[in-house]
């Protein structure tokens, strides 16, 4: 079998790919995307080496233990061998032990074994069934919650205005925008989504109906494996992280979907409801990967 990328895309949600947590790699043997996560809370300060963020930190050393897998790891030894580097290298960069909640989620294609790897949060496309997968349950509640405040909020000052003196409509969809515009900047829903993703960090890798795969250190259970064997002849296989709610066949139009997202709601608390908006500051609402894998 033979692998080679067709297309491919990483971003920030600033722009610059150099500060994504979602990395491509791509060796003889494996084609991979890895989304970094950061679940600590608190605003915790801390310093890593050449001054990466605590995602990128993760998605970087997964990176590079995904290189150095011998051809023919199976899954389960990917995922052993992933989860020790990365715990490795949390006691290298905290010695004493200071806990960094970080992990990576992340999928392959395997040359050697001809199969698709999945663990955690991605998007998996594929001619053959692969699954896309969604949210986490866990992330999906925060989400929601998020969305509850904001669509409360946004109702409480439709209701003051219809109250108010009678205004013509263009004046009324200027404030809406005003609104919107305000709360994509400064989102007062933030600080009440605390418990929910301190409930979504505790979930990570539990054995139990809401859990979800991630690398983090810690022994990832069986079930929150995602294997498929590729049957023989040609195939087209799509990997994209959660910056791309709507990944499809081909990168274009796939950032036509997330350009009429944003463009739609940008509050991201209708079409797809997320734990942060778009900031009008940045790209995106969040680091993007992307890449369609050729297989031989």
């Amino acid at each position: 079998m033979a692998l080679s990328v067709v297309e491919s895309n990483v971003r920030s949600r600033i722009g610059d790919p150099a500060f994504s947590a979602d990395v491509l790699v791509v060796t003889p043997h494996f084609i991979a995307i890895l989304s970094g996560m950061d679940l600590t809370l608190g605003g915790q300060s801390v310093s890593l080496p050449h001054g990466l963020t605590p995602a990128r930190f993760a998605a970087t050393v997964g990176a590079a233990g995904l290189r150095a897998l011998p051809e023919n790891a199976t899954l389960r030894s990917a995922v052993n061998a992933l989860t020790t580097g990365l715990a490795g290298a949390l006691a290298r960069v905290h010695p004493s032990g200071m806990a960094l909640n970080v992990g990576f989620a992340f999928a392959a294609v395997s040359n050697a074994r001809r199969e698709v790897w999945r663990v955690g949060p991605l998007g998996v496309l594929s001619q053959d069934p692969g699954g896309l997968a969604a949210l986490p349950p866990s992330l999906t509640a925060a989400a929601a919650g998020r969305a509850l405040i904001l669509h409360a909020l946004l109702a409480t000052e439709r209701q003051r205005r219809g109250s108010a003196d009678p205004q013509d409509e263009g004046t009324d969809l200027l404030q809406t925008a005003e609104l919107t515009h305000r709360l994509r900047t400064h989102d007062p829903s933030l600080p009440l989504l605390d418990p929910f993703l301190a409930a979504h960090a505790a979930l990570a890798n539990d054995s139990g109906p809401l859990g979800y795969g991630l690398i983090n250190g810690q022994p990832v259970p069986d079930r929150l494996l995602n294997l498929h064997q590729l049957i023989p002849g040609k195939h087209e296989v799509v990997f994209a992280t959660s910056g791309y709610p709507q990944p499809g066949p081909t990168l274009a139009i796939t950032e036509r979907s997330l350009t009429e997202l944003l463009r739609a709601d940008p509050l991201l608390i209708e079409r797809y409801p997320y734990i942060r908006g778009h900031r009008p500051d940045h790209e995106s609402f969040a680091d993007r990967a992307y890449v369609r894998i050729r297989v031989r």
